[in-house]
């Protein structure tokens, strides 16, 4: 599956720069697009992203001065997503962080792009932390009923609960991808910063960028090697149809180091295998699964609220339990309310772990986003209930101006477990 990226802030670049740094180690290549930020030194200070792909804007009309919205180059953005398309794009996806002041730029610019382009436009948002207030959180909530309604599907990645999962982090897990092509391909860089408050939000960026990477890899299945051949075939159509017009997204995704396999010689001295070998094998698909959809998931969600479901298993031929599989597959199956369920595996020969990814799709609620609703409903002229509205994706009401979307995420506990990520400070 091919995209272009429209990364718009500081937190939509840091996020691109993040996924051209993931992208740029597998073949085929998945991803190109364009960082835009009204920040220079941002832009500049970007490693990874070449100086072609970031576009700098500051208002420049006398008459308006300080009105940055106004002078957003939403058409030079189409004109370069123009260039870049040749003719294989399957989808495009706005990556911003909701709060952020050109947030309110989203659906302007998607608004321009579905006029010049017909492939559907996603955005990928980032939720606030719960530190940054309760005005950050109504205004992202407020910038996610009209970016929900311009736009075909919108993946919600918690901040505050992965500010939690990766504070002890040196560096997020190794990506799955296995062949890594570090070695041919020359260092631009470490893209990790040195100040210590936005590291915290590489390392989040770092599994937005696994865990897409990943799953685009997945949709290529044309270009993949005879060895690499899956067994359920996952094309970009089966993700498209099960994100499109979906409404709320979330994505799970797990990872486990597999055991170190005998090297050279010692590769040809015949091993006996337990008997349990192959209950272990599957074991290990179903906790992973259930990891990714309960604990490893970009923002909490209730299975039973899904829609539709997508399951993708990924790593050694010989280490994807086709029975594991199944299980998961009939587990979800039965448990989400819709009755569309999409799943294939990747198999990756060289690959030194053993992936999951889940993808829940059509919620009408989430919890975190419940709770900012809940937020807005005690401010002067809220809604008082809370509740959430419903909406049709991919059409953008007359006259609405959508904003960032940056709407933090409550934990959502899970029965006889506690979240155990406390607020940031």
């Amino acid at each position: 599956m091919r995209i272009l990226v429209v990364g718009m802030g500081g937190a939509g670049c840091r996020i691109l720069e993040s996924l051209f740094h993931h992208d740029r180690k597998s073949m085929p290549r998945s991803i190109d697009g364009i960082a835009l930020d009204r920040d220079a030194d941002a832009l500049n200070s970007l490693k990874v992203i070449p100086p072609g792909r970031r576009l700098f804007f500051q208002p420049l009309d006398p008459e308006k001065p300080t009105d940055l919205l106004a002078s957003v180059p939403a058409e030079e953005v189409l004109a370069r997503l123009h260039a870049m398309d040749d003719g294989d794009i399957d989808a495009i996806f706005i990556c911003a962080g909701l709060g952020g002041i050109l947030t309110d730029a989203v659906s302007e610019i998607s608004g321009i792009i579905r006029k010049g382009m017909v492939e559907p436009i996603f955005g990928l948002f980032t939720l606030p932390c719960r530190s940054e207030g309760a005005t950050a959180g109504i205004r992202a909530v407020d910038q996610l009923d009209q970016l929900a309604a311009c736009l075909d599907g919108v993946i919600l990645f918690d901040n505050d609960l992965w500010r939690g999962k990766t504070a002890g982090w040196a560096s997020p897990p190794a990506a799955t991808l296995a062949p890594d092509l570090d070695f041919f391909i020359p260092r631009r860089g470490n893209i990790e910063p040195e100040d210590p408050r936005l590291k915290v939000f590489w390392r989040i960026n770092e599994v937005i960028a696994q865990m897409m990477t990943l799953l685009l890899q997945a949709g290529e299945h044309s270009e993949r090697s005879p060895d690499d051949l899956p067994e359920v075939v996952l094309d970009a159509g089966e993700i498209l149809n099960t994100i499109q017009g979906m409404h709320y997204i979330s994505i799970g995704y797990a990872c486990e180091p597999l055991p170190e396999q005998p090297r050279g010689i010692l590769r040809l001295i015949p091993r006996g295998l337990p008997v349990d070998e192959s209950h272990k094998k599957a074991q290990r698909v179903v906790d992973l699964t259930k990891k990714a959809i309960f604990d490893e998931i970009s923002t909490r969600t209730n299975l039973e609220d899904a829609e539709k479901a997508l399951v993708l298993i990924s790593g050694p031929v010989q280490e994807m339990s086709m029975r594991g599989f199944m299980t998961v597959r009939r587990w979800i199956d039965r448990t989400i309310r819709g009755f569309e369920l999409r799943s294939g595996d990747y198999p990756q020969g060289q690959a030194r772990s053993l992936a999951v990814i889940v993808i829940l799709a059509g919620m009408q609620t989430i919890p975190r986003v419940a709770e900012l609703r809940a937020l807005r409903g005690g401010a002067p002229g809220g809604d008082p209930e809370g509740g959430d509205q419903t909406i049709v994706p991919g059409s953008c009401p007359p006259g609405s101006n959508a904003e960032d979307d940056r709407s933090d995420q409550a934990a959502y506990p899970i029965p006889g477990e506690t979240d155990g990520n406390e607020p940031a400070p």
